[in-house]
């Protein structure tokens, strides 16, 4: 747990300093610079790329990650890990490219929206060829316990050269179409520092070597793979499938401001994310050595934690909603229901913690392709009857009914089939807390008027609700993790002061 905690805890400092970057430069710099429409497009592109790479990569790192202690073997170079990483994903590359062109004038179907998807229509294949090079090495890197690298690079290095991009378009160094060329750049860049960070580690090598992979292991390792190029695409397409649907009934101006209201579902994932990734690695050795009572405590301590952080981030949007809203073109103010009801939906996602990757990593794990399968249809079934009705928030409503679909049928597998459930009565001290601290925060008087005086409102409110919510959870010692975290964090911000 000693790793889990400082790596999670590193992961989650990078992760919520990225946040801050990418909620400067999606709410308040691309929300006021940027036409609703062009907005939507940048929301669109990087919603096919997601989607594109998990299926370029063919399933090859959900398999790495579980058969890893397979390949682990530094004086052999993890027995050719990478050179097959790298093969198995351009020939992915490949077939996707390929597809893609076939399907362009499909793809492209919107009339409204057809001449400005088109002209940037073929970004996708730098940041498409950029991001499965990234996630290649990130995995490699993540299964020999640096999760860090990744992590600061995706979520906080990335999302700084993107505010850079859209500097040089405010300041009228560039127009649109050359900014298009910077923000390529600014998502595409992160592959290069991670290229290095993973050329440092012990035993990286490019060479081919398939001794590990004889015609038993190989059968095992192909099937797992193509189990999760359903399970990964499936994951993509609760995360983005509602942008391109969006956009493809609607507009891109409606996409563009529904990307800007979810940006806050993707504040509250980022603690649990953090934890995935240092917890990922750890499961899957405890699985190859049978270790399920490790695999338990990590997955209660890991929901516990994630709810926390999760709860607190949602007062903080919930309470200041009004006052976010005012900096934006008035046309944004249509996206508020879209933030609670997105919200609302990962705070359930929260709560269950890490039942994909307790599932994924287990010899359970076909049940997740069937969920995830399912998943695609209902996903689908739900923004295409609920888009044309409710528009945005339709989308939102979907996004939200999904995630606890899929996370329900997880956790009820892993109950059946482990005998593992996350939840204590922790869960409960948490959302008593929480609503404990609404109650009294809501109390507080309102300054409003001007931006100035919202700016003023907002302050207090977050610190206040930072101050309360914090001592009550330190105090009730719902999280000893996260409370010696808090510790540590105080003992160094004390040093310096």
């Amino acid at each position: 747990m000693n790793v889990i905690k400082k790596q999670a805890f590193l992961g989650t400092i990078f992760s919520y300093g990225g946040v801050l970057v990418g909620f400067v430069t999606q709410f308040f710099l691309i929300g006021n610079y940027l036409e609703p429409a062009q907005n939507g497009l940048l929301a669109v592109l990087l919603s096919y790329m997601y989607v594109l790479v998990q299926l370029s990569s063919l399933g090859f790192n959900a398999a790495g990650s579980r058969f890893f202690p397979h390949f682990r073997n530094a004086k052999n170079g993890h027995n050719g890990y990478l050179f097959l990483g790298l093969l198995v994903g351009m020939a992915g590359f490949i077939i996707t490219t390929i597809g893609l062109v076939l399907l362009k004038e499909t793809i492209i179907k919107n009339e409204e929206n057809s001449t400005l998807f088109a002209d940037n229509f073929y970004f996708l294949l730098p940041l498409t060829l950029a991001t499965l090079l990234f996630n290649l090495l990130d995995n490699y890197a993540k299964n020999l316990y640096d999760t860090v690298t990744g992590t600061f690079l995706a979520q906080f290095l990335q999302r700084l050269l993107q505010l850079i991009a859209i500097l040089f378009f405010i300041f009228q160094i560039v127009d649109f179409q050359q900014f298009m060329y910077v923000w390529v750049f600014a998502v595409s860049f992160y592959v290069v520092p991670m290229l290095w960070k993973a050329s440092k580690l012990e035993g990286f090598s490019l060479k081919p070597n398939f001794s590990v992979m004889t015609p038993t292991f190989s059968k095992e390792f192909g099937f797992y793979s193509f189990l999760t190029i359903l399970t990964g695409f499936s994951s993509m397409v609760i995360l983005y499938i509602d942008k391109i649907m969006l956009a493809g009934i609607t507009t891109f101006s409606e996409t563009g401001i529904y990307n800007t209201a979810s940006f806050f579902g993707s504040v509250m994932g980022m603690s649990l994310l953090a934890v995935n990734k240092a917890a990922q690695p750890l499961i899957a050795d405890s699985f190859a050595n049978n270790d399920l009572s490790n695999i338990s405590t990590i997955y209660k301590k890991s929901c516990t934690t994630a709810l926390i952080v999760g709860c607190w981030i949602f007062l903080g949007i919930y309470l200041n909603i009004d006052n976010l809203f005012l900096f934006l073109k008035p046309e944004y103010s249509a996206g508020k229901m879209v933030v609670i009801i997105i919200c609302l939906g990962k705070l359930f996602d929260l709560a269950t913690g890490l039942n994909g990757t307790i599932l994924s990593l287990s010899k359970h794990y076909i049940y997740d392709t069937y969920i995830m399968v399912g998943l695609i249809f209902i996903t689908v079934a739900l923004n295409y009857f609920l888009i044309p009705i409710y528009g945005m928030n339709g989308a939102a409503f979907a996004l939200a009914i999904a995630t606890v679909y899929y996370n329900l049928a997880r956790y009820l597998v892993v109950l059946i089939k482990l005998g593992m459930q996350p939840f204590t009565f922790n869960l409960v001290k948490v959302i008593i807390v929480a609503f404990v601290s609404w109650l009294i925060i809501r109390l507080l008087p309102e300054f409003g008027g001007n931006k100035l005086m919202s700016i003023v409102d907002m302050g207090y409110r977050s610190a206040a609700l930072t101050v309360l919510y914090g001592i009550i959870i330190y105090w009730s010692n719902i999280s000893p993790e996260l409370n010696g975290a808090m510790k540590n964090l105080w003992l160094k911000v004390s040093k310096i002061f």
